[in-house]
């Protein structure tokens, strides 16, 4: 089958309007694109079955009759096809497309800020070659890097901020060699060059960071915890609305020291440490870093989470505002992916085809309610 009749007939399936033999069509095309799956690109064997397995598990609104089998199946294909690249809704010409998009949100465009260490505010919107104190010299690149490489030792440290807004991301080369690259809605404190024992900076926010081995230990402070290294590759996500603040590393070691108990905990490569402020509890847990470092790749990726988690990333890189008509929708789950540079209605159609949940677009407010 076509794209276009493939379109047709799930949208005629979702309405209930199939006879039995476009079922039949329905589930011979779901199982072809089954064979086919291991040969697509950037699909990991099995990850069709654990899909699959994730949208069953967590959905049990729906009895499990052969229909819902049926739709379900076709649910975890969409998935795998936006992982791909491949969205099928957006494969119809715009007169077709879901009322939905036709009142969208795109990702915001703020402008990066530098705040240098006598005050001033520098916006970092073109290339340049910036002075701090003393002469003190950072270059700002085209490709948003800001780098202070040429910096020199002074006697008094001094520190710069960036702010990164929503729809945004920017990196800084620290004096060190050390990189860091900060997600929409994240600052990061720094010292324009280490001085001292320590290389010591201050995150809100969520940031991945590659840092330069060394005998000094780099530490990564965070209002509820702090992240001790000599040289490796993590990221660390510790938003102020967030429930959660997790490191996840990518390659070496990390000690985590969690501000309330105190308690120190050591992660290898491979492993996800978690801290709940709500419940004052930590999990330590072997993940694929993939999953969680998606956001540099240009990806939103979400396995098996909430909604509300869902909605506050996208609050970040939307800069919309989310209204729930019923707080028990926050807590459903799901798992999918979508390209960060396309509107927000690419994602919200596929969590509305295989939830119980609808999305209403008034302006920058996302409304959010049972079908």
């Amino acid at each position: 089958m076509g794209i276009n009749e493939i379109y047709d007939l799930l949208k005629k399936y979702r309405e209930h309007q199939c006879t039995p033999e476009e079922e039949e069509r329905i589930l011979r095309w779901y199982e072809q694109f089954e064979e086919d799956a291991e040969d697509l690109p950037e699909i990991p064997k099995g990850k069709l079955d654990q899909l699959w397995y994730m949208i069953k598990r967590k959905i049990p609104a729906f009895s499990w009759n052969r229909r819902m089998i049926i739709f379900y199946r076709y649910a975890v294909a969409i998935v795998v096809l936006l992982i791909i690249g491949a969205g099928v809704m957006y494969f119809r010409g715009t007169e077709e497309q879901p009322k939905l998009a036709r009142q969208d949100i795109l990702p915001a465009k703020g402008v990066t800020l530098l705040r240098l260490s006598d005050g001033r505010e520098i916006p970092l919107d073109k290339a340049a070659v910036i002075r701090d104190r003393e002469g003190m010299v950072i270059k700002n690149d085209s490709s948003r890097v800001l780098d202070y490489s040429l910096a020199s030792k002074q006697a008094e440290p001094l520190y710069n901020t960036i702010s990164v807004p929503a729809g945004g991301e920017y990196q800084v080369l620290l004096s060190d060699g050390s990189m860091v690259r900060l997600n929409s809605c994240s600052s990061l404190t720094y010292p324009v060059v280490f001085t001292g024992d320590c290389r010591k900076v201050e995150l809100i926010g969520e940031a991945f960071f590659d840092v330069t081995k060394s005998d000094k230990p780099f530490v990564v402070k965070t209002a509820d915890i702090d992240v001790r290294v000599l040289g490796t590759s993590f990221n660390l996500s510790g938003y102020a609305g967030d429930r959660e603040v997790s490191v996840t590393l990518v390659e070496g070691k990390v000690a985590v020291r969690e501000h309330l108990s105190r308690q120190e905990c050591n992660i290898i490569s491979g492993m996800r440490f978690e801290y709940n402020k709500e419940t004052n509890r930590t999990k330590v847990e072997e993940v694929e870093p993939e999953l969680y470092i998606s956001w540099m790749k240009g990806k939103f990726k979400f396995e098996d989470m909430r909604l509300e988690d869902i909605m506050a990333k996208l609050n970040r890189w939307y800069d919309c505002t989310v209204t729930y008509t019923d707080d028990s929708l926050r807590d459903l789950r799901f798992t999918g992916a979508a390209e960060k540079d396309r509107s927000a209605s690419y994602l919200l159609e596929l969590i509305e085809m295989i939830t119980e949940v609808k999305f209403e677009i008034d302006g920058k407010n996302i409304i959010i309610k049972h079908k």
